[in-house]
């Protein structure tokens, strides 16, 4: 058992300083050094160059960055098939 209690540990500790390395890289990118921990989560999405140009072109016409663009969509897309 003391092996999987220092397993959990360094776990533990592994995300820990993740969590503060996300943290730090959004808070360079967005300019805010204080990002409270419930507000903001990030998520990936992975699609071709020619896909993300054409979807963040499309958000900007409207106004939208990428990310509002998708949550904007996702929302419309449960509301519409009641998810």
């Amino acid at each position: 058992m003391a092996k999987k209690k220092s397993m959990e540990g360094l776990l533990d500790s592994f995300e820990s300083d993740t969590t503060k390395e996300h943290d730090s890289a959004v808070a360079a990118a967005t300019g805010v050094t204080a990002v409270p921990e419930s507000t903001r989560a990030t998520a990936l999405v992975s699609m071709s160059k020619a896909e993300k140009e054409k979807l963040t072109s499309k958000a900007k016409e409207h106004g939208l960055s990428l990310s509002a663009f998708f949550r904007l969509a996702a929302d419309e897309y449960i509301a519409r098939h009641d998810w």
